[in-house]
This record gives structure tokens, C-alpha cells and sequence, in this order.
């Protein structure tokens, strides 16, 4: 009896904990990555907030407070200043989804191809404007990187959602914007917007005529706007393994990876922690570099 009520009670622990598992979501409500972390969240039994990176940095290294970032984190990281030690704060648990960006363009543009957009941004230094999702926001960043590899100046509407930037292009507004395949997918259907590239390394299979930027001519350009999870610095090995284990499980539910694949416009895949901290430093690399190329700073 001694035995069973000892299993019972470890069973019980068990339970407890899972249910008081909590992502801290690093983007505002309603967003893609919201959406997304809600998603995985159910499929998970834990539960889910809006709050800032440092909320999980100060957190107790057990696995029950996990951050669900994007590469906001990275930009603001390299780009500005943080209240707390950088990636040092962070343990990398997986990346849950690499989020290739569509480029897309009035229906009434003058051009249909990245070649010629970026001849008629050089003709045009700072006339064409371009619509994000709000500064440091993933297709913000996007848009920089393009800047700095296409050596073009471009105009800047930032709005306040996603959802909003495609909105401001449809409206003419803007003229581009770099937006997740799930926010255009209805209004390039209905030829609203035209796609003129994608910014992963290989096509999405949903837009299977839609070149890649490298195929396009910028041989130097790949952005994801990935989907991770994050613990506390001082996790242990033994709790960052299984929280990726419990992250993979969990992916492996036909509904979730439907919906995520619906969203990202590619089939979504956990990658190991080593992985995902070689693309975390990697990408804090290369927006210290573009910070210093063009002065881009986000306060």
C-alpha cells in the first residue's frame, strides 16, 4: 500500500506540474506567434502569457516558465538595449518552426518580379514604401536586411499588426510588404496582392511558382521568422531535453501540425537545443552587423 500511495503521490506531483507549465509569449496578443504558442499550449496542458523576455530570465530553472520568442528577440538583442544578459539569459530548448516570409505587392504595382522592384527602388531611393508589422517586428527586420542586400533605400509605414501592414498595401498605401503565408493567403487568392518572392531556402509548397530571393537574385538573402522555446539560463540538460521531448510529442498531433503548417506555409519541425542555439547566435551576428552597416538601432 506504502508503494502504490508513494506512486500515486508522484503521479499527482507530476500533474501538478504540468498544469502550472506557462509560456511567456514575447509578441502581443493576437499575433502569429501568439496564435501559435496557444496552439502548442493546449496540445501541452500548460497556459499562456503576453510579457516580456526577462520575466523568463528571472524565472526558477525548472521548466514550468518557458518563453515563446521570435526573431524579435535576436534584433533586440543586438539592436538595443535589454534588461537582462543577452542570450547568456536564455537556454534554447527548440526551434518549433522556421516561418518563411512572403514578399507581396499591390495587385497594381508597376512590377512582378524581385529584379525589378529593386531596379525601380534604386531609381526611386526612398520614394517606395514599404509596410511592417511595427519596428523591431520580424518583417520589420526583413526589410532591412533586403535594404542592406539590395543596396536600396525604401520608406517605412509601420503598422501595428500584421494583419494591419497587408491591410495598408492592399489600400495602396504601401506598396510592399514582407507578411506570413497565413496573413496573405486569402488576399493574394482573391488578386489583391501579387507575390513576388519568398525569403526561405527553398519555395513554399503552397506558392510552388513563387521564387526564393536567392533564386531571384539576391544570392546572400534567407530570413526566417522562426517560432521558438526558451528556458531560464540555469536549466539543466536533463530539463531543456525534456521540454524539447514534450515539444516534439506534442507535434507530433496531426491537428496542431495542420494548423501550424496552415500559418507558416511549411510543414513546422522541432529542432534540437545545439541547433537552435547556433541559429540564435548566428542571427544576433548578423543584425550587429546590419546595425552597424546602416545605423539601426530599436529603443
Amino acid at each position: 500500500m506504502k508503494i502504490a500511495a508513494l506512486i500515486a503521490c508522484a503521479c499527482l506531483g507530476a500533474a501538478s506540474v504540468a498544469a502550472a507549465q506557462k509560456f511567456i509569449v514575447a509578441a502581443p496578443a493576437g499575433s502569429g506567434a501568439d496564435v501559435a504558442a496557444r496552439a502548442i499550449a493546449a496540445q501541452m496542458g500548460a497556459t499562456v502569457e503576453n510579457g516580456a523576455p526577462e520575466i523568463v530570465a528571472k524565472a526558477a530553472p525548472d521548466g514550468s516558465t518557458l518563453l515563446f520568442a521570435t526573431p524579435t528577440l535576436t534584433a533586440a538583442i543586438a539592436l538595443s538595449k535589454v534588461p537582462f544578459d543577452g542570450l547568456r539569459a536564455f537556454a534554447p530548448v527548440a526551434r518549433v518552426g522556421n516561418e518563411p516570409l512572403v514578399l507581396v505587392a499591390t495587385a497594381t504595382f508597376a512590377t512582378s518580379s524581385l529584379f525589378d522592384f529593386i531596379a525601380l527602388a534604386k531609381a526611386n531611393p526612398g520614394q517606395i514604401a514599404y509596410a511592417s508589422a511595427g519596428r523591431g517586428s520580424a518583417t520589420h527586420l526583413a526589410f532591412e536586411l533586403l535594404k542592406s542586400a539590395g543596396t536600396i533605400t525604401l520608406a517605412h509605414v509601420a503598422a501595428k499588426s500584421i494583419d494591419a501592414a497587408v491591410t495598408e498595401v492592399i489600400a495602396g498605401n504601401a506598396k510592399v510588404a514582407f507578411a506570413p503565408y497565413g496573413a496573405v493567403a486569402a488576399p493574394l487568392r482573391a488578386g489583391k496582392l501579387k507575390a513576388l518572392a519568398v525569403t526561405g531556402a527553398t519555395r513554399l509548397p503552397l506558392l510552388p511558382d513563387v521564387p526564393t530571393m536567392r533564386e531571384a537574385g539576391l544570392l546572400d538573402y534567407e530570413f526566417n521568422a522562426w517560432l521558438g522555446v526558451l528556458a531560464p539560463a540555469a536549466a539543466s540538460k536533463a530539463t531543456v531535453d525534456r521540454v524539447n521531448e514534450a515539444l516534439r510529442k506534442a507535434m507530433q498531433d496531426a491537428a496542431l501540425r495542420d494548423k501550424l503548417a496552415a500559418m507558416l506555409g511549411a510543414a513546422p519541425a522541432v529542432s534540437t537545443p545545439d541547433e537552435f542555439a547556433t541559429q540564435l547566435r548566428r542571427e544576433v551576428a548578423t543584425f550587429d552587423k546590419l546595425g552597424r552597416e546602416l545605423g539601426l538601432k530599436l529603443e
